[in-house]
């Protein structure tokens, strides 16, 4: 396993206390970390303007990934004022540069719609790149275009490889690729990791799961409060179905 990915994989473990503190002696990489878990609401409340100021302060230390966070922020207007253009240029500077977190996150910028309608077109590739250089949420991203474009097999495979790399969201996505296929075993593996990770999404699955096959309700409607807590919208529906 090559050291950056063996890293990652480190960090992605981390409890948010932990993380706090190492960003607190100027670890950079925990910094950014723990601004992901912030953006995402993994295991914490969301706060995305928080977040923000992590990534900055990352970046500020030359942490790579952290750059490439902070203008994926700016551009979405994620907890600041959006200001496109410039994080535009700077992460495709850096893309160009070989570095896996800026390509993917440039292909995530143009997923949503910034950049010019060519932009549009370069959305699967550099989310590819990002994936094969080992950037968990470029894998995952990859994933959710892939099933857009009716390729289930091969979203599958890049929510399980942006999973084993860390990514709480891939977890959850290759839970509901499963669900969806009532292949309840493995979904229900799947969510659970999502779910241990601090994912809403994957408490709400996991929950609905164990109501649903009768296994364990009370023990489901627990993790759908959990989801529902965590912001899952889909939880809060279910829960209040079960009243």
């Amino acid at each position: 396993m090559q050291p950056m990915i063996l890293a990652v994989l480190l960090l992605a473990v981390a409890t948010p206390a932990a993380l706090e503190s190492s960003c607190n002696a100027d670890k950079a990489a925990a910094c950014d970390e723990l601004g992901n878990r912030l953006r995402d609401g993994l295991g914490v409340r969301r706060n995305e303007a928080r977040a923000s100021d992590l990534f900055r302060k990352a970046c500020k230390a030359k942490d790579k990934n952290g750059c490439a966070d902070d203008a994926r922020a700016l551009a979405l207007g994620e907890g600041q004022n959006a200001d496109p253009n410039t994080a535009l240029s700077r992460l495709e500077k850096t893309c160009k540069a070989g570095h896996a977190r800026a390509c993917g996150n440039l292909g995530e910028v143009f997923l949503h719609g910034l950049g010019t309608p060519q932009d549009a077109t370069r959305v699967e590739a550099l989310l590819a790149n990002g994936c094969k250089k080992g950037d968990s949420r470029s894998c995952t991203n990859q994933s959710f275009v892939a099933l857009r474009t009716g390729n289930r097999e091969q979203a599958e495979e890049l929510a399980l490889r942006g999973c084993d790399l860390g990514d709480a969201t891939g977890c959850a996505q290759l839970g509901s690729l499963y669900a969806t296929s009532n292949d309840t075993l493995r979904a229900g593996i799947y969510f659970a990791r999502a779910c241990d990770a601090g994912s809403a999404r994957g408490c709400a699955g996991q929950g609905y799961l164990l109501v649903d096959s009768g296994i364990d309700p009370k023990r489901g409607k627990e993790l759908l409060l959990k989801g529902c807590d965590g912001g899952e919208p889909r939880a809060c529906d279910a829960l209040r179905e079960l009243k």
